[in-house]
């Protein structure tokens, strides 16, 4: 395809400009031939990035068959001049998508961000006459839609586009300003790529920057404070503001210093000029200046090397107004193996957050305004650096394990070939919501539904415990009538029921102090592999473990009658079952005997070491792997790990454990 893109683009900073480079060059990178439209050149600072020669040879490339080629607005001169005078954007960008398209017929426009760029590729689509995919972000559908000068411009971009990607709220407010729920789409996410964002590669060189800086003269205004970042330092990267804890962060760095710490702060973030100002007049103040440098911006593929080069980056976004905005940030460094310190906001709006436990895989702050807790948040690590690569290399662990399964950005170009087309969106990008546990009575429903038995209990999807248990009456009913076939079905039923009662048993459980963030209780501010043996496992209150005299797997996945066993296989098998959380049922696991046992025995009464030992006891297995393997039903929210009290040990464990 031919793709004509209308976006933000480096040197432009923030997440909408990388996510288009990258969008572009994963485009091109499949075949594609892919032409940018952007006005990045005309952005100002301090938003805009500091561009050596080979930045710019980035911008663009050739991918055998595909490649990227860029065409820029030029600066607003005197030959753009009108009354009242701007910098015409939407004019310059249609204009130019119309002309490249002219000169070789684009087969669709993908405009990301409404303001210029999806009102100028709503006009260049309609002056083309090829379809349009409309893409926004946070600020454009949180605040710029909302706005009553902008809102039915934007809503008729919208209602016209051939396909709007969006997904949660922001497609459902489409859906209620007139765009028909078929052409929403969700946009197979992004994948931040991995070949930079890793542990392995350069660490930024503070000295070789400045001297770049200075050189190029326009930016040296953006370079500021007297740390000479030859000591470790935090790092920040991003926009500053209140709701990004930038102030918060300097006075726990004044806390920091006043406590003889010797750390400082090297920000590579930037706000509007009053937000800079302050930052700057609120470092005086505190006496931090000399602990704090702030750099211009650099381009997307270089910050894996300022991430490197921290002793820990902090993401400190808290009350973000616009709820559902998510920040890439926090992924990148993860990736790069940094260690992350985050707000729980920030945590929470990662995918499987749960498995990034405070202490083990990031540091979370309940609260960034808290400064007293930053700041001895902060202050462990300096003092106990030992942990923080442990814990970035667990992170990294976790984003390289999250991204697997995004389907960038080959969702993506499914859905500009069915708009080039005019096909119907592809059925993988119809909907982002995670597959939910369709029923918990799949066995009991099919039963009612194939009058299996006289009478159907209740309506499929509405059953509970009470419809289920009346169904498998009128089963168990009809074999005593002499209906052997529906054994298998009834003990199908049994088993569901049985799961179902240990989901039930688990959500009367008050289980508030077992926030999966913080299962991790110790003294040390993270865990190091080494102190693992020591620590106490205690099984989340709201899992119970269940035992079968049968292979319970093979009743596990919903399938025809016919494909029941007529007599499942006769040995010990075991099920995980969870409590109901945020409304829904977790499906329940299969598990093996070992993980059965690590679990009946994580009881809070004996350290991880004894467990294994008791576990291992019958089996091939070292004592190494089954910590590893206790460590995964860590990560994975099956057990909190604490420390050992005072005075017990290993004898005193079991002589406690007896009585």
């Amino acid at each position: 395809m031919r793709i004509g893109i209308i976006g933000k683009f480096p040197p432009v900073q923030g997440g909408v400009s990388m996510r288009t480079y990258w969008t572009a060059h994963g485009l091109a990178a499949r075949g594609h031939e892919v032409h940018v439209v952007t006005n990045a050149k005309e952005v100002q600072p301090p938003f805009r990035m500091h561009m050596r020669a080979e930045d710019w040879r980035r911008c663009e490339h050739a991918y055998g068959s595909g490649s990227v080629s860029v065409h820029w607005t030029d600066p607003v001169d005197a030959s753009q001049s009108h009354i009242p005078m701007a910098s015409p954007f939407v004019s310059k960008l249609a204009a130019i998508a119309a002309r490249v398209h002219a000169e070789q017929p684009f087969d669709v426009v993908l405009s990301h961000y409404l303001e210029p760029y999806g009102v100028a590729g709503h006009l260049a689509a309609q002056i083309a006459g090829v379809p349009h995919v409309v893409r926004m972000a946070g600020s454009d559908a949180g605040r710029l839609w909302h706005h009553r000068q902008f809102e039915a411009l934007y809503d008729h971009v919208l209602r016209s586009a051939e396909i709007v990607i969006a997904t949660g709220s922001v497609a459902e407010r489409a859906i209620q300003r007139g765009v028909a729920s078929e052409r929403i789409a969700f946009g197979g996410g992004f994948v931040v790529p991995e070949h930079l964002f890793a542990p392995a590669g350069p660490v930024l060189d503070i000295a070789a920057l400045r001297h770049e800086i200075e050189a190029e003269g326009d930016l040296r205004a953006f370079l500021w404070g007297d740390f000479a970042a030859d000591r470790p330092y935090f790092g920040v990267c991003g926009k500053l503001g209140e709701r990004k804890g930038s102030f918060a962060l300097l006075a726990a760095l004044s806390r920091l210093k006043q406590a003889g710490l010797d750390v400082g702060l090297v920000a590579l973030a930037h706000g509007p000029p009053d937000v800079d100002r302050r930052f700057r007049t609120q470092a005086r103040r505190l006496g931090v200046t000399d602990r704090v440098l702030q750099i211009p911006f650099l381009p997307h593929w270089r910050v894996p090397e300022f991430l490197r080069s921290c002793l820990a980056v902090c993401c400190l976004e808290q009350d973000f107004p616009i709820g559902f905005h998510s920040p890439i940030i926090p992924r990148e460094v993860l990736l790069c193996g940094a260690c992350l310190v985050a707000s729980t906001e920030v945590i929470r709006k990662l995918p499987a957050h749960d498995r990034l436990s405070h202490g083990y895989g990031c540091v979370a702050i309940d609260d960034v305004n808290d400064v007293d807790a930053l700041a001895e948040r902060l202050a462990a690590i300096v003092r106990d650096p030992a942990p923080a690569p442990e814990v970035g290399r667990r992170g990294c662990l976790f984003a390289r394990e999250l991204q697997r399964e995004i389907p960038f950005p080959h969702l993506l170009e499914q859905i500009l070939q069915a708009a080039a087309a005019r096909e119907k969106i592809p059925q993988e990008a119809a909907g982002d919501a995670p597959a939910a546990r369709a029923t918990r009575f799949a066995f009991a429903e099919r039963a009612a539904a194939r009058n299996v038995v006289d009478r159907a209990k209740a309506a499929p999807g509405c059953f509970g415990l009470a419809q289920a248990r009346a169904i498998l009456d009128d089963v168990q009913r009809d074999i005593a009538a002499g209906r052997a076939d529906l054994k298998p079905l009834a003990l199908a039923i049994e088993t569901e029921l049985a799961v179902a009662m240990a989901e039930e048993d688990a959500g009367d459980v008050d289980a508030l102090d077992f926030d999966p963030l913080f299962r991790l209780h110790i003294a040390r501010w993270a865990l190091q592999d080494a102190d693992l043996a020591a620590l106490t496992p205690v099984r989340d209150p709201r899992v119970r473990v269940l035992a079968f005299d049968y292979d319970v797997a093979e009743f596990m996945a919903p399938r025809g009658g016919a494909d029941l066993p007529v007599q499942p296989a006769p040995r010990r098998s075991h099920i995980v079952a969870f409590a109901r959380a945020a409304g829904r049922y977790r499906s329940p696991l299969v598990v093996d005997a070992r993980t059965a046992r690590i679990l009946t025995l994580s009881d809070g009464t004996r350290t991880a070491a004894e467990i294994v030992r008791d576990a291992d006891r019958t089996a091939e297995a070292a004592g190494r792997h089954s910590l590893e393997w206790l460590e995964q039903l860590f990560v994975h929210g099956l057990i909190s790990l604490r420390d050992r009290p005072a005075g017990f040990g290993a004898q005193g464990w079991n002589r406690r454990a007896k009585a």
